[in-house]
């Protein structure tokens, strides 16, 4: 680790034992599980310098005391040298299970709906949704204008179980203010690109409380554009196979709809 960085960190760690690095899926210049003499620590560091890593950590950081205990607990912040640390608690858990038939299936469902439940708190008022406007013209960008709190990225590893059967939604680095329909499709590309038929996902989302309140036809618009934002993604970084399974899966989400 970046010895400025460690010098930052250590006021807040202890002296470090260990650090074990978690490279997967982050973009982040430092994601780690820190271990000091006070303890372990989830860590997420950038360089503090403009752009917009840096600010969707800065983010993350103001969002974490608004989520009502659904994201693990942000213990401290840092800020100097070059740095912007944030260290949350370590949370012991796996995976959700995303494929068919898995037991998880219920407490993701049921972490749809403790997203779509947290009130909007006024640091987050100005973070209007608009990722998908290029592919949303004229009033269709309507349907993705809106006034939840959002999390667009619920893919499994995003969502943790712990031993204690706790469900713990992690990775607010972008939080966004939306419409209703956002974060169950975004989900719903997730399952099936997770070998979910589109109908059965349907019928696991008809669970949720949120999917009673959605507008269905602004839902097939939403559908489309977003498969069409996942095909550009795709497009633009072919090397990342992840991207074209997704893109696929957000075809077929879209298609489901348009039938």
């Amino acid at each position: 680790m970046d010895s400025e960085l460690t010098e930052l960190i250590t006021p807040h760690t202890g002296r470090i034992t260990d650090v074990s690095p978690v490279a997967e899926g982050s973009d982040y210049s430092t994601t780690a599980v820190v271990t000091g003499q006070q303890g372990r620590v989830f860590l997420k560091a950038v360089p503090d310098r403009p752009g917009g890593v840096l600010a969707e950590v800065e983010r993350e950081g103001q969002i974490n005391p608004h989520l009502n205990g659904l994201a693990p607990p942000l213990l401290w912040q840092a800020r100097r040298a070059g740095w912007f640390a944030l260290g949350f608690e370590v949370i012991e858990g796996r995976a959700a299970d995303f494929d068919p038939g898995s037991p998880d299936l219920p407490r993701v469902v049921q972490a749809l709906d403790q997203i779509a439940a947290l009130p909007v708190p006024e640091v987050a008022r100005s973070w209007v949704e608009t990722r998908w406007d290029r592919a949303l013209p004229g009033e269709t960008v309507k349907v993705v204008r809106g006034n939840h709190l959002t999390h667009a990225d619920l893919h499994p590893r995003n969502i943790l179980i712990d031993r204690n059967d706790r469900v713990w939604v992690v990775d607010w680095a972008w939080p966004t203010v939306a419409s209703a329909l956002v974060a169950p499709t975004c989900l719903a590309v997730q399952l099936v690109s997770s070998g979910h038929d589109a109908a059965e996902v349907e019928k696991l989302l008809a669970a949720s409380t949120l999917w009673g309140q959605l507008d269905l036809d602004a839902l097939a618009v939403f559908a489309r554009a977003d498969a069409m934002m996942n095909r550009h993604y795709a497009k633009i970084r072919p090397t990342q196979e992840w991207r074209k399974a997704l893109a696929d899966a957000a075809q077929r989400w879209a298609d489901h709809w348009t039938a």
